[in-house]
């Protein structure tokens, strides 16, 4: 009896151990603080597109928007981001100093002002992958 036991319970701690082990990997992910646009912050005279190109962005990292009141920052859908503009459901900034998490899948960053601002490349389109394992 205690031979069967044991050989339950063996791969029973294994199993946990294991799972223990994933959990942590997966949830242990720091997020990554980015400045939008770097040291220009977020304005028109740099590509916004071109700022976020070759970075790796994850669900959870957070884009801190700095911007003068010359413009804002929305959150928008694909129409919104393709047309430049701003639904009732969009999420709206202005205080010149935001930080945004990403949220899992595709973000949509445009700015409303000035009008047509975003038709001229003030907008960024990224994609937040599921962060990565631990090592």
């Amino acid at each position: 009896m205690t031979i069967r036991g044991s050989s339950i319970l063996i791969p029973a701690m294994l199993f946990f151990m294991i799972f223990e082990l994933q959990y942590e990997a997966i949830h242990s992910y720091t997020p990554v603080h980015y400045m939008v646009g770097d040291e220009d912050g977020w304005d028109p005279v740099i590509s916004m597109q071109g700022w976020a190109q070759g970075k790796h962005f994850h669900a959870g990292d957070v884009l801190e928007f700095k911007y003068d009141d010359a413009f804002d920052v929305s959150i928008v859908d694909k129409a919104g981001y393709d047309d430049c503009f701003v639904s009732d459901t969009s999420i709206q900034f202005s205080d010149g100093d935001d930080n945004i998490t990403l949220a899992f899948g595709a973000n949509y960053f445009i700015s409303s002002l000035p009008t047509n601002i975003c038709a001229g490349g003030m907008k960024m389109a990224i994609n937040a992958t599921a962060p990565p394992p631990s090592v």
